[in-house]
């Protein structure tokens, strides 16, 4: 019940990217300890539904606020909108060891991203009632940021009735998602696609 209360009342966080792909050095600070989901302070990545479209939906992912905890850092982000494409501003916590967590998220709270050493096709873990699963993706995952391969595949799902897909790549982060009904599905699932990034 908890996923399909929040599937259905999902809203955009809308923004606009920087205008361009930029990438620069990630800094020693600590702050970016998973490279397939690369966390420092004023990277933002901004998605767009993937063509072909009638109406636009824009949603941009901007982390901020970090600070140093005993076990890694905090930060807050804009939103995180790969699950239930809510716009409310979330705090995230990035574990020494690079997995991330978050709480209050769908009525869960854990690791929402495993950290980076898990990337490893087959990978399983728990997040609340959904199972997460990695695996490798030998295809091109075409971007309005370009096109990415080498990454890796990630689905979350209850087993029934939800599937949330998220499509990693190293040094850049998340650069395709959807959450889709399977139960009884969707006949044109919807995905969100990589339009802009800035990342330290």
């Amino acid at each position: 019940m908890v996923l399909s209360l929040h599937f259905l009342t999902a809203f955009n966080c809308n923004g606009s990217g920087n205008g361009k792909n930029e990438v620069k050095k990630t800094d020693s600070s600590g702050e970016n300890s998973n490279r397939y989901f690369p966390l420092s302070e004023g990277n933002s990545w901004s998605y767009v539904n993937e063509a072909p479209r009638e109406e636009t939906e824009l949603f941009e992912v901007k982390a901020k606020g970090f600070k140093k905890i005993e076990s890694g850092v905090q930060l807050k982000v804009s939103c995180f909108p790969f699950l239930t494409k809510d716009s409310e501003s979330r705090t995230i916590k990035v574990k020494s060891g690079g997995q991330i967590e978050i709480s209050g998220y769908m009525g869960y709270e854990g690791v929402i991203i495993p950290a980076q050493d898990n990337f490893k096709d087959g990978f399983v873990w728990k997040f609340g009632e959904l199972t997460g699963r990695l695996s490798n993706f030998n295809d091109t995952v075409r971007t309005e940021a370009g096109n990415f391969t080498d990454c890796f595949y990630v689905i979350l799902t209850d087993g029934f009735t939800f599937s949330y897909e998220m499509w990693f790549k190293k040094d850049i982060g998340i650069a395709k998602w959807g959450a889709n009904r399977t139960n009884p599905p969707v006949l044109k699932p919807i995905y969100y696609v990589l339009k802009e990034y800035k990342l330290k």
